[in-house]
């Protein structure tokens, strides 16, 4: 992963935590089940692929979506708004998928395909792809399917462009209206399973950062859905802070008990000290 700086001065690596989140979110709906693997390393250098989903039965197969390409190994790489997705980001993911298979005992390369994340379109790319015989095919609006014969099958996902099932990956851009995030609180009300809403608060704080200087911001927050999922986890810090306050009060006293025991042990001395006189 390389550390380019967006447009609000983040590095671009606040965006993946997020993205890793919501392709989950997405990707929970689907038949399938599957192992999720953040920033995962291929060696000891810097070299890891952002977003690594494994089939657990790659048997099974899903008929629509993002999963349609997938087989046993899914590679994916995000790019965040306002970085390239470009030749050198493919040629990166083809060594990543071949060094992944090279260093994983049984992968073959045949069992890996890649998946390309980006807000926008990526233009210049795609035209790279069709000079060189690929075929791009619009499978779903805002999916291609990348392909060509002995080649890894290859998607590009635009995330601008995917219709509403895959909400929780369009809205990770600073370019959102009201009328998104009145989409997302109504979503996020839906959602009662724990882990589905931890995910979902971490989606949620980076949208509210990206646009936060969007006038009715502060009004939205204030819904039903974000203000429970915001309080869930501000109540979870004053139960930390209160435990830490607790444990912080059983040290001083401890504390205290010593200094007396050290007070009682010197003014013993003291005595013993005065009767050898």
């Amino acid at each position: 992963m390389r550390k380019n700086k967006d447009k609000h001065g983040h590095m671009r690596n606040q965006y993946h935590p997020a993205f890793c989140d919501a392709m989950t979110q997405v990707l929970e709906k689907d038949p399938v089940k599957y192992e999720y693997k953040r920033e995962y390393n291929l060696n000891s250098m810097s070299n890891r692929i952002d977003f690594l989903v494994i089939k657990e039965d790659s048997d099974i197969g899903v008929n629509e979506g993002i999963g349609k390409i997938f087989r046993k190994y899914n590679i994916f790489e995000y790019k965040s708004p306002n970085d390239q997705l470009n030749v050198d980001e493919y040629y990166v993911s083809m060594a990543y998928a071949y060094l992944y298979a090279h260093r994983q005992t049984g992968v073959k390369i045949e069992d890996i395909t890649i998946s390309f994340v980006r807000y926008g379109k990526p233009e210049k790319l795609m035209t790279y792809f069709k000079e060189r015989g690929f075929d791009i095919s619009l499978y779903e609006e805002g999916i291609y399917h990348i392909t060509k014969p002995d080649h890894i099958d290859m998607q590009i996902i635009v995330t601008r462009d995917l219709d509403e099932r895959y909400m929780w990956l369009k809205v990770l851009t600073d370019q959102l209206t009201r009328e998104d995030i009145v989409k997302l609180a109504h979503l996020a009300e839906l959602e009662k399973d724990p882990e589905s809403r931890q995910r979902i608060r971490a989606i949620l704080d980076l949208v509210s950062s990206l646009n936060k200087d969007k006038a009715w911001m502060k009004e939205v927050i204030g819904m039903g859905a974000f203000r429970d999922l915001f309080n869930d986890e501000f109540a979870k810090k004053d139960k930390q802070i209160e435990e830490l306050s607790e444990q912080l009060q059983s040290k001083d006293e401890q504390v205290s008990l010593l200094q007396k025991e050290i007070e009682s042990l010197k003014e013993a001395l003291r005595v013993n000290k005065i009767a050898m006189l």
